[in-house]
């Protein structure tokens, strides 16, 4: 979905993938992968924000002169910020489980445990820098895993909250290092 504002069509939140009606509602799939594999988390979040940001380190030499001379870029990754409710997810393989869609279950999803260093899936097809490879997670109202996407996420941190009168959100931090290899004839000015 795109909304007309002035003229200009600008792209909006997330699709379902069996109707295509805008909805913002993304699986999730956090995996801890410390031991053997246990599923902490299978569900849906309504993403309020999905931001994907490339970052990295680097060093600069300097001559005499305080002219950079040389640089050196290191530890490429990606991090992927998502902020969003957890849904009550109806889904037969969701985590915690049940087919349940209540209160109930939505307070089940919100207090599922995780932590930093778990592994995060994330099924966004229409963002394929986001969504999960090999294959994304399923849910409720994703209901088809979609393949070819570019993201295999860490988390670095999380954040719960709830407060009175407010949602009550999730806010994941994840990164992917990157590895970016640079050709060793590539000595042209950029």
């Amino acid at each position: 979905m795109a909304k007309f504002t002035s003229g200009t069509p600008i792209t909006y939140g997330s699709i379902d993938k069996n109707s295509n009606n805008l909805t913002g509602v993304l699986s999730l799939e956090i995996v801890d992968d410390s031991g053997s594999a246990v599923t902490r988390f299978r569900g849906e979040m309504y993403a309020s924000e999905i931001r994907l940001a490339y970052e990295a380190d680097n060093n600069q030499a300097v001559d005499g002169n305080g002219e950079v001379v040389s640089h050196c870029t290191y530890n490429q990754r990606k991090v992927l910020s998502l902020t969003g409710v957890i849904l009550s997810n109806a889904h037969g393989d969701s985590v915690p489980s049940g087919a349940d869609n209540n209160i109930a279950k939505a307070n089940s999803m919100f207090a599922a445990p995780f932590s930093a260093g778990m592994r995060l899936r994330v099924n966004l097809a229409e963002w394929l820098e986001v969504n999960s490879t090999p294959t994304a997670p399923i849910s409720q109202n994703n209901t088809t895993a979609t393949g070819g996407g570019l993201g295999n996420f860490t988390i670095q941190s999380a954040e719960k909250t709830r407060s009175s009168g407010n949602y009550a959100e999730w806010s994941i931090s994840a990164i992917e290092y990157l590895n970016v290899v640079h050709a060793s004839n590539d000595t042209t000015a950029d």
